[in-house]
């Protein structure tokens, strides 16, 4: 017996659902969440090889998951994502190679199935993010107050009055396809400039060095005599032995006796939406280029 597609897909959306669940609750995405999505896929393909006497399914189940866990490592060394969107990145990878194995994916598009789901992602992440930052700024109306402050900046102001420019020149060009894609600049640089003011205001805090704790991210990189204690690339925040040196050169007068930590945009539920986008409609930005070329 072969597993069916179908239920391949239930499980994971029920791990990336609680997933997302949590992230965006707690900030945090648990183990037993990303590690058991992993084994519950594998378990499933190893069942489909078993039941047929061979490696397929389990191949094509690790080789993409552990494809999949080297790209959100490269993120995470990168200091872009934490260690759970590495870990439910692999478990994701797993399920798609289970799936292609399974026969649910047939060569349509110009690409191939892996390469489908990190363009949907890049395609989900943008919307998700203007969304959730909306919502913050609603919750922290100095938001938009600095979002105002930015626009009264001689280089920001005089980026956004260019790129309504050159909106207005390509729209007299006579090309419709093209004037619509050009006419999204502005939105983009406007958008750009208030995630700014989102990740000044509403993704960090100062906070008294008493409640620093370990894993905390620092919105700064702290240097003292030109020496880094600890950096705000480390996504996986401050270790137990840097914050034994905070706190003693705090105790010298060396640091402040506040310190300003931040926090990301919880992206678990952009996982899901591209798990899902992929599934059912394949490469989804093609599809829209393909619509707007009709």
């Amino acid at each position: 017996m072969i597993t069916s597609p179908d239920i391949v897909v239930w499980i994971t959306s029920i791990f990336l659902f609680f997933a997302s669940y949590f992230d965006l609750k707690t900030g945090e995405i648990p183990e037993k969440i990303t590690r058991g999505l992993i084994v519950a896929v594998i378990v499933l393909a190893a069942i489909s090889s078993f039941n047929t006497l061979g490696y397929y399914f389990m191949f094509w189940s690790l080789a993409v998951g552990t494809g999949f866990f080297v790209v959100g490592y490269v993120m995470f060394y990168l200091g872009e994502w934490g260690g759970g969107d590495v870990k439910l990145l692999a478990g994701i990878g797993c399920s798609l190679g289970l799936l292609n194995a399974l026969g649910y994916f047939t060569p349509q598009g110009a690409f191939s199935y892996p390469v489908d789901y990190f363009i949907n992602f890049a395609t989900a992440a943008p919307p998700y993010a203007i969304l959730y930052s909306l919502f913050l700024g609603l919750m922290k109306p100095a938001v938009f107050e600095e979002f105002i402050k930015s626009l009264t900046n001689r280089a920001y102001l005089a980026l956004v009055l260019f790129s309504f420019l050159l909106s207005f020149i390509v729209s007299n060009l006579g090309t419709q396809r093209l004037t619509f894609i050009y006419v999204l600049i502005p939105l983009l640089v406007l958008v750009s400039l208030y995630l700014k003011a989102v990740e000044r205001i509403a993704l960090q805090k100062s906070i008294p060095l008493s409640e620093l704790r370990e894993a905390d991210i620092l919105a700064y990189d702290l240097v003292i005599d030109d020496r880094k204690i600890a950096s705000r690339r480390d996504i996986e925040g401050i270790t137990k032995e840097q914050l034994g040196e905070i706190r003693s050169l705090a105790a010298e007068g060396n640091i402040p006796e506040k310190i300003s930590i931040r926090w990301g945009i919880r992206f678990a539920p952009v996982f899901f939406i591209a798990f899902l986008m992929t599934f059912f409609y394949g490469n989804v930005l093609e599809l829209i280029v393909l619509s707007l070329m009709l």
